[in-house]
């Protein structure tokens, strides 16, 4: 990572007298918790939450146990921002971290780390036991090789590494002696010990289980060789190509069997084809799936058990997920619900202008004993809630044995956002299958809020303008609504019928105008039939004109 380097000071030697915090400093302290510090193998980092530093900074480094530091530090490197744009790109502070150059001091050990800077009033301020920094020989792989191509028969491969001592104080190295090494994979980790001289040779088998390496597009594995107590970046990493065969699986039985929408047990074996021509069992832990609903391995001799969802006559697919090792494969278990009746499918909706929804669903029901009517809960559920509320019951006939039946509600109340299900809540005889929640049904409010006829009073023949504005209301707030159709209405005084007498469209800004020639005394009104699918209905308040 490329960092703009103030440049690193560090002083050795004893610095004399104990540091103290004056009484009064602690009330001018410009950072009273102090900085969050921590420490890696040669570098302290240290963050104020700010990019403005505190004046005169340094950091005192003490033999753990004594109050005289040995090692002062001075100057530090800003670390750059790697995301500029979070928070967000408009919030974000900045990188307000900064650390040390490797440091270079005279013995190992542990050191207690105190931070120092100058108060508001100038005064000292020391914040002591900030970290422990553990200065010591650093681990490291320098040198890793694998040899062969393992199969599932023949996984076991030679490894050859050799392991380092460095010295934080002038960078020599010398060799691990018996060093404690990790070799890791995906499926497992082995320690491994290095000789007098830090070399390794030994034998490694793989597990078979190894995942694929998806940072490249070989048929390989990645293996990590690590010190014991390092993390990866003191390692090295090797990917090893396999040779993979193909599987299969057996099932003990081509079906489940049991309760619409609920869960029946599968039993099978998965196997390899070998190369003598043999079908043998995939190795413990091999990954396999009911796709799209569960994951599951494979135990001792191949064999698995889990749980399929009877989701009507619907079939399952069972996979061996492919691996480095083993080729994908699946096979399909066929569902045979008993007594139970429900919904497969999302109910299909609508909601119309008037603010009226209509819910359609198609009801199965499988294996009934006899002929019977069935009842259907219509039901709503309002958005960031959890509660479902019956809204209607209906009746829904089914005869003996298989059926399906399309069950609608129409007529029924907008209620706001939400969804809606159809529902049968099962009887003593007969359990509730699956029931499906719709997408979410929505649409805008819209209001007249401008409308008038002009003049009042108009003289006969002269003529006469209407205006006004539509507004829809989305997310509690107003806007205009543009491009809307606006049917204009009279009714002559002493009648009750209204007659279209003509249209307009809203502008931009939700205005509409239209005008006419005064005739006869009466009301004017604004109507929004809605559309589609985005608005509701509307219409505008009564002015009524008096021609002259």
């Amino acid at each position: 990572m490329r960092r703009s380097t103030l440049a690193a000071l560090c002083t050795l030697g004893a610095l004399g007298g104990v540091l103290t915090v004056p009484t009064a400093a602690q009330a001018a302290d410009p950072h009273p918790n102090g900085p969050s510090v921590r420490t890696s193998e040669t570098r302290i980092h240290l963050d104020f939450g700010t990019n403005t530093l505190p004046k005169d900074l340094k950091v005192l480094l003490r033999k753990e146990g004594t109050d005289t530091p040995v090692a002062t530090v001075t100057e530090f490197i800003h670390v750059q921002d790697t995301d500029p744009c979070n928070p967000s790109c408009q919030d974000d502070p900045g990188e307000t971290a900064i650390e040390t150059s490797p440091l270079r001091l005279a013995d190992l050990g542990r050191y207690a780390v105190d931070v120092e800077y100058a108060g508001t009033a100038g005064e000292t301020i020391v914040h002591k036991d900030e970290a422990v920094f553990d200065y010591h020989l650093i681990p490291q792989v320098t040198s890793f090789e694998v040899t062969g191509k393992p199969d599932l028969e023949h996984r076991t491969v030679s490894i050859a590494a050799d392991a380092t001592l460095r010295d934080p104080r002038d960078d020599s190295e010398k060799p691990m002696p018996n060093g404690r090494l990790v070799l890791e994979t995906t499926a497992a980790k082995t320690e491994l010990t290095t000789d007098a001289t830090g070399h390794l040779t030994a034998p490694y088998t793989f597990t078979g289980t190894e995942q694929h390496d998806t940072s490249t597009y070989q048929n390989d594995v990645k293996v990590i060789l690590r010190p014991a107590d390092a993390d990866a970046a003191h390692g090295q990493t090797r990917r090893v190509e396999v040779g993979y065969t193909a599987t299969s699986i057996a099932l003990d039985s081509p079906k489940v069997t049991g309760p619409d929408g609920k869960d029946a047990p599968l039993t099978g074996r998965a196997t390899y084809r070998g190369s003598d021509g043999v079908d043998k069992p995939v190795p413990v832990g091999t990954p396999m799936a009911v796709y799209n609903v569960r994951k599951f391995a494979a135990g001792a001799d191949g064999r698995f058990t889990t749980q399929v969802p009877v989701y009507g006559t619907q079939r399952q697919r069972i996979a061996l997920l492919g691996t480095p090792w083993l080729s994908e494969t699946y096979v399909y278990v066929n569902s045979d619900p008993t007594t139970s009746a429900g919904f497969h499918r999302v109910p299909s909706y609508s909601v119309s202008p008037y603010k009226k929804v209509t819910i359609s669903g198609i009801f199965d029901r499988y294996d009934l004993p006899a002929a019977t009517t069935l009842k259907v809960n219509i039901q709503f559920k309002k958005y960031g809630t959890t509660e479902w509320v019956t809204k209607r019951t209906v009746d829904s006939p089914a005869i003996a044995g298989n059926s399906s039946r399309t069950v609608t509600a129409t007529d029924l109340p907008y209620l706001g956002l939400g969804v809606w299900r159809l529902q049968f809540a099962g009887t003593r005889d007969i359990p509730a299958g699956p029931a499906p929640e719709s997408y979410s049904i929505w649409r805008q409010n819209t209001a007249f809020g401008e409308f008038n006829a002009n003049p009042e009073p108009v003289r006969a023949g002269a003529p006469i303008t209407i205006t006004g504005k539509l507004n829809t209301q989305s997310g509690g707030q107003w806007s205009a609504l543009p491009s809307a159709r606006i049917n204009i209405y009279f009714r002559e005084k002493g009648t009750t019928t209204w007659r279209g007498v003509g249209v307009a469209v809203t502008g931009t800004d939700g205005r509409f105008t239209k005008t006419f020639t005064a005739a006869k005394d009466g009301d004017w009104q604004a109507r929004y039939d809605g559309d589609d699918w985005s608005h509701f209905y509307s219409y505008s308040r009564l002015d009524f004109v008096d021609v002259q």
